[in-house]
């Protein structure tokens, strides 16, 4: 009988990828957001310098950052894109949902392991390369599908957190507005002023 979940090494799941491309959608990877076009964000997009260096992304491979995966910089990309050469690209091989691996690589116990293996003499230089991403041991499910069902289970659940924070956001900005014209029709000082400001 195949035990319901097994221990592996990263190396056995993933090989590093290193092919190159300059002509396609440049990616980002943030703790906050992980994986993201780069004309997503407020940051300036053109990196400058020649492109030639950039490596491949494609969907379903997990991409970290070398000097902020311990921050959790890691994440399974949705896009085809490329990323700059200070990432790491690791494809998967046909026994890993990348989306389950999205989230199980951002447990804590996991950065701290990352932080442990990483090379540099600070947290601002440490930098995790791939053979050392390779040696960890992780527990997983022995089965994709069970790997495809949790990752599927947390997805959802980010999309409805989403969700409902930006429903929050907008009743609290209506409820500001509102507090905010009553408070002035009462007062002649700074909220008698933010009334004239919104009319």
């Amino acid at each position: 009988m195949v035990p319901a979940w097994e221990q592996r090494k990263l190396g056995e799941l993933f090989e590093e990828s290193d092919e190159r491309a300059s002509d396609r959608e440049i990616l980002s990877v943030s703790v906050a957001n992980g994986i993201y076009p780069a004309s997503e964000s407020d940051r300036e997009t053109n990196p400058g310098a020649s492109l030639a260096n950039y490596k491949i992304v494609h969907f379903g491979d997990v991409v970290y950052n070398s000097m902020r995966m311990w921050q959790g910089a890691v994440d399974a990309s949705r896009y085809d894109g490329i990323v700059s050469p200070a990432y790491v690209v690791a494809r998967p091989n046909s026994e890993v949902y990348a989306r389950f691996f999205a989230r199980l690589l951002r447990q804590p116990m996991l950065l701290k392991q990352y932080q442990q293996v990483s090379q540099g003499n600070s947290k601002d230089t440490q930098v995790l390369k791939f053979d050392d991403f390779a040696s960890i041991g992780i527990s997983m499910p022995a089965s994709e599908n069970e790997q495809r069902q949790i990752g599927g289970f947390f997805d959802r659940l980010d999309s409805l957190i989403t969700l409902h924070q930006r429903k929050y956001c907008g009743v609290a900005s209506w409820m500001l507005g509102v507090a905010l014209v009553r408070l002035g029709s009462e007062s002649d000082g700074a909220f008698g002023e933010m009334k004239h400001v919104l009319r």
